[in-house]
């Protein structure tokens, strides 16, 4: 992997342990709409597939407008509270800085908003170490669509050859296939492990630290 000169990480589960404040602000917007809330458990094994996606597996069964304005009061309250338990996992720090260290492009291609990654990413005082941030609303078309990646490589004048991304879900694997590069599946997170692995991903970590 120390060839590699572009790394590519997901955010959620990957750098970032948001689960807490993520089911906040879901159980916040239930709670606005007189809805059924969800435990931490059940909200957090649906994170990793953007925020609307999320909203919807949760309550399936009302009609498109309360799933809308649910998304709304979600968006209310966790843009205004990003970073309330969250924080980065054991590891991921270091690794970053280490990346920088090794002259290596660092970039988080995420399926989170991107103004909204970046800001989690400075509050958390790693920006620096991130060259540039993909979100959802950055390109057309959001994880597993290779788009973002290909985005990536030509923003980081990078090769496919030469490039990884690295997360902890299915999502992240099957996107670094359709784009061609390299892909680690880290076995923290919030990912459904057994589908990730039967795409096969080119490493399988433990933590970010094995990088």
């Amino acid at each position: 992997m120390k060839h590699l000169e572009l790394y590519i990480f997901d955010l959620d589960g990957t750098l970032l342990d948001s689960g807490k404040d993520i089911a906040l602000a879901a159980n916040y917007a239930f709670e606005k709409l007189n809805l059924k809330t969800f435990s931490e458990e059940e909200i957090i094994s649906k994170v990793g597939y953007g925020a609307k996606k999320l909203i919807e597996e949760l309550i399936l069964e009302y009609p498109q407008e309360i799933k809308d304005k649910t998304l709304e009061y979600f968006k209310e309250f966790y843009y205004s509270n990003p970073v309330i338990y969250s924080r980065l996992y054991e590891g991921a720090e270091e690794t970053l800085k280490k990346l920088k260290e090794l002259s290596k492009k660092v970039a988080v291609v995420t399926n989170k908003y991107e103004a909204l990654s970046v800001e989690i990413l400075k509050k958390l005082n790693v920006i620096d170490y991130i060259d540039l941030v993909v979100g959802a609303d950055t390109t057309s078309e959001k994880k597993p669509h290779p788009l973002p990646v290909f985005y990536t490589l030509e923003k980081l004048k990078s090769d496919k050859d030469k490039s990884i991304i690295i997360g902890d879900s299915e999502t992240d694997v099957l996107t670094g296939k359709n784009a061609g590069i390299k892909t680690a599946l880290v076995l923290q997170g919030y990912g459904n492990k057994e589908l990730a692995l039967s795409l096969n991903p080119d490493f399988v970590l433990d933590s970010l630290k094995f990088i």
